[in-house]
């Protein structure tokens, strides 16, 4: 693939969508960016990206278009609401997804987008900002196998692995269970947090040995860090956790299944984002937890 005859947009520029949209700049490709928020564009026009006044004009002229947007109904609007990029896309351009929406959602457009000739692959990605800054986020490919191929390049600009799931929803569905997992995990720890904390047991103690042992990982140093420093930017916010695990829900009745996990975690995010913590990284649901048991979160 030559780069600078490969043109890129990208929709989108939140706080994984900007360091995203970095990497495709960074790895050599032409780039439009828009965003709903204008002044967001302003970093990656600096460094040489071009601004556009509409998913539509962004759209214009490019082999392949990236969104990154918040939910379904964000994702609806970029691509078929008024100068929406369907109106811009050029046949056989590629459309690639990476927000985490629900499968129904990429059927839909993936068979709305196939009816102007334009492919449509969903890209989820996992990781934390961190990761996506130093372009080395997973990536989960749904659709067809060609078009993954195509778009292999284009996700290795801020992916470092990169895994093809199979047809249009499966990598949803996996990015989704996969929300489910780390809010169990960050509950999981919470209670954890608030039982010693009650007895007495220093945090840093039991961190001690939950490095030390087989329970120690990322998430849950992540989750340490989320409370050693407090007001550090969010890494996923909680209305975004909230959401995924109300798609895992709409999921569990779709198969028949029960998600026990999922739905006490879910019940916390939710008392979490009505009490006004939407905006906060996830891990604050654990601040909830610990105004219910009558312990500090903190000192």
């Amino acid at each position: 693939m030559a780069k600078k005859r490969t043109k890129v947009a990208f929709i989108g520029l939140g706080v994984m969508g900007t360091p995203m949209a970095e990497g495709i700049l960074k790895a050599g490709y032409p780039l439009a960016v828009w965003n709903r928020t204008a002044e967001r564009m302003d970093p990656l026009a600096a460094a040489g990206a071009k601004k556009a006044v509409s998913p539509e004009a962004a759209a214009k002229g490019a082999d392949f278009v990236l969104v990154m947007v918040s939910d379904d109904a964000a994702l609806d609007g970029v691509l078929f609401g008024e100068e929406g990029l369907s109106r811009g896309m050029k046949r056989s351009s590629l459309l690639i997804n990476c927000s985490t929406t629900s499968p129904a959602m990429g059927w839909r457009a993936a068979t709305a987008l196939r009816s102007l000739k334009v492919h449509y692959l969903e890209a989820p990605v996992m990781g934390s900002v961190t990761a996506a800054q130093e372009s080395r986020l997973q990536v989960l490919v749904g659709g067809h196998r060609d078009d993954f191929a195509k778009a292999k390049p284009i996700l290795e600009a801020f992916g470092k692995e990169i895994h093809y799931v199979g047809d249009v929803g499966k990598a949803a569905t996996m990015r989704i269970a996969y929300s489910l997992m780390v809010a169990a995990m960050v509950q999981a720890f919470g209670e954890c947090f608030v039982l010693v904390r009650k007895a007495g047991i220093p945090f840093e103690t039991m961190m001690e040995v939950l490095h030390a042992g087989p329970l120690d990982s990322p998430l849950y140093r992540a989750a340490e860090q989320s409370i050693v420093n407090a007001g550090a930017r969010p890494h996923f916010y909680l209305k975004h956790m909230h959401k995924d695990l109300n798609l895992a829900t709409d999921l569990a009745r779709q198969f028949d299944v029960p998600l026990l996990l999922a739905s006490l975690a879910r019940q916390m995010l939710t008392v979490a984002k009505n009490l006004g913590r939407g905006n906060e990284d996830y891990t604050a649901m654990l601040d909830v937890l610990a105004t219910w048991s009558g312990v500090a979160l903190r000192g």
